[in-house]
């Protein structure tokens, strides 16, 4: 009897299109159900397109910060992450210890181009990526143009004890992100410190905390 009830509505425009609908064989509260259903986000980017999305813009993101940019739970995105790995709509690399994830392979980066290397685990190690507090501090004094002459004088610099900044400087120069013989970037990370380039994953900056 409730639902009689509700179908004779003194709303007179309501209870026309109503009967209409019964006419055509449309349950309306089928309707009511996939309009209730629906929401803000039913057209949202899906977890694997934003993916694709921040690392095309990011490429060498480690998983926490990952995470962080999308929001998204432990769990899912590690779930998301292994089946997007194995279909190869990303690529991952071990760098610096810390896992980096790629929407294409490292090789293929345009930073690289110039550099004679084909095995993506030695594309990636030649990324600033996977880089400890101090690793990435040092890389942001640099692409702001600071000039240190000799560690000591980037150590008092950055507040650090000269060992953690040799031991940093070290790890650097092997990947070969750092000049051997100078403190200086190595020369296909030079656009770094130029404004044009949009590499988002590069986000060093003077107040980067160690």
């Amino acid at each position: 009897m409730a639902l009689v009830h509700r179908l004779v509505s003194p709303d007179l425009k309501v209870g026309f299109y109503q009967s209409i609908l019964g006419f055509l064989g449309i349950p309306l509260i089928g309707i009511q159900g996939i309009i209730k259903g629906m929401n803000k986000d039913a057209w949202a980017p899906s977890l694997a397109e934003r993916i694709i999305s921040i690392l095309s813009l990011s490429p060498g993101l480690h998983f926490r910060e990952l995470q962080r940019r999308l929001g998204a739970a432990n769990g899912t995105l590690r779930h998301r992450l292994r089946k997007m790995e194995r279909s190869g709509e990303v690529f991952v690399e071990r760098t610096n210890g810390r896992v980096c994830y790629f929407s294409g392979p490292p090789t293929q980066l345009e930073i690289l181009e110039g550099v004679e290397v084909i095995d993506n685990a030695r594309a990636s190690s030649l990324l600033p990526v996977g880089l400890s507090k101090l690793q990435r501090k040092i890389v942001c004094e640099l692409v702001d143009g600071q000039i240190h002459s000799t560690q000591a004088d980037l150590a008092r610099s950055l507040g650090r004890s000269r060992s953690a900044v040799n031991s940093a400087v070290m790890v650097l120069r092997e990947r070969g992100i750092l000049q051997i013989d100078e403190l200086k970037l190595e020369s296909h990370l030079s656009c770094l410190s130029n404004t044009m380039p949009t590499y988002d994953w590069v986000e060093y900056r003077s107040n980067v905390s160690v």
